[in-house]
């Protein structure tokens, strides 16, 4: 059995972390882990974005939204149902609205602590 997992943190809003388990765990079944902007898994809604280890778009043959992942030489494919998705982003909108991810204030935070390590 295959199962993909996919979390969204409030604190982390920019970030959707995705998890393709398989059970037995074996070297030959798909599994590993990914990070994706929660804007380009919006984007992906309508058309094909990312490069890299994720890309996202419509998989018009399967009627949802395909993953593309790739960890190192294995790749594997996901392919979500649209409305599931589209109602995943929706939720974590209303938490965290699109653009007030982060004040400005919280970000010289950030950058400042970075600068004094």
């Amino acid at each position: 059995m295959t199962v993909f997992q996919i979390c969204w943190r409030a604190c982390d809003p920019l970030a959707v972390s995705m998890t393709l388990v398989s059970r037995p765990e074996h070297p030959a079944l798909p599994q590993g882990s990914w990070v994706a902007p929660r804007d380009a898994l919006r984007a992906g809604l309508e058309a094909t974005v990312g490069d890299g280890d994720v890309r996202i778009g419509p998989d018009p043959g399967e009627g949802g939204v395909r993953l593309d992942l790739v960890d190192g030489d294995r790749h594997s494919v996901v392919v979500l149902a649209t409305a599931s998705l589209r109602s995943f982003l929706d939720r974590t909108e209303r938490l965290v609205p699109t653009g007030e991810e982060h004040t400005e204030q919280e970000l010289d935070t950030v950058l400042a602590n970075l600068l004094q390590t």
